[in-house]
């Protein structure tokens, strides 16, 4: 794809500090993918016969949002009178083609961890493209800071979506990309290791031994491209938990949404969705149907996403 025909990447804009968090991390994406950035501001959706916000008031926030995009960077506005802000950016993406909408978090939340507020889950259940939520107070780091990326993956085809696109982000960022698959393993004292005759050890290393080939076969099945050098890590426990404590030591987490609901939309699912309330890095969830993978296994700059 060339670079005039790249689909641009969507920055929600609302007049408030999470939005330009939003807008820091969407132009890291753009940097990375070589992508145009598309700012967009939706009005009217509040007061019943009364437009408001107003038109001006959307315009205002889009001007000062441009203050801050690089010159280095395409970008453009749009403004879009809709019910909802979640609408609106939704609709928005549906116009512009988007490749991701990339949002803020809740301002509520723990600094450096992401919250997603009404909009953002919204957004997340009905977007035809990638959604990135970025943490409260979310900062970029010079581009010589090295990255890491990370994806987490289950025997669902829809996590293959989500490795096939972080292994785009890894190979365009020159950064590694961990493979994280969550085993959780019954207690010792779970009943059933004394009804099978299994013991806990024994099961226990089944199960990791088993979460290891799922990851295997999801790479063998994607394909990634060739200078992306992946790493399988295993994590036991809770998949949530596990994944929450890996984004400490990652610049962007990758989820897959749910597998069921429209094809080419997101949809939070059992663990993307509690999982953007805690990770302390971007969440980026991707649909099912926006990355062809084959559903059996087989045998630019480096973006400033660190904060």
């Amino acid at each position: 794809m060339t670079e005039t025909t790249r689909r641009p990447v969507l920055v929600g804009i609302d007049g408030t500090a999470s939005g330009l968090e939003a807008l820091a991390l969407g132009s890291a994406f753009a940097v990375l993918t070589g992508a145009p950035l598309v700012l967009g501001a939706v009005y009217g959706y509040q007061g019943g016969s009364l437009v408001w916000p107003p038109l001006a008031d959307a315009e205002a926030w889009l001007a000062e949002a441009g203050t801050r995009v690089s010159s280095l960077l395409p970008w453009s506005t749009r403004t879009l009178l809709s019910s909802s802000p979640a609408h609106g950016l939704i609709s928005l993406a549906d116009l512009e083609d988007a490749a991701m909408i990339v949002l803020g978090s809740n301002r509520d939340g723990p600094v450096g961890h992401v919250l997603a507020g009404s909009t953002a889950r919204r957004v997340a259940h009905g977007a035809p493209c990638a959604v990135a939520v970025a943490p409260h107070d979310w900062r970029t780091q010079p581009p010589d800071v090295p990255l890491t990326f990370g994806v987490g993956v289950c025997e669902a085809l829809e996590s293959r979506e989500a490795l096939a696109l972080a292994g785009t982000f890894a190979a365009a960022g020159h950064a590694p990309l961990k493979v994280l698959v969550a085993v959780h393993v019954a207690s010792p004292a779970h009943p059933m290791y004394a009804a099978t005759g299994t013991s806990y050890e024994g099961w226990r290393r089944s199960e990791l031994a088993r979460g290891r080939t799922v990851g295997e076969e999801a790479l063998a099945a994607v394909g990634l491209p060739a200078d992306v050098s992946p790493a399988v890590e295993v994590l036991e426990g809770d998949p949530i938990e596990c994944l929450a404590r890996a984004s400490r030591a990652l610049d962007v987490l990758i989820v897959g949404s749910r597998r069921y609901g429209p094809v080419r939309s997101a949809l939070l699912g059992g663990v993307s969705a509690p999982l953007i309330e805690r990770a302390a890095c971007p969440v980026v969830i991707v649909p099912r149907g926006v990355h062809a993978v084959p559903e059996t296994s087989g045998a630019q700059t480096s973006a400033a996403l660190a904060g």
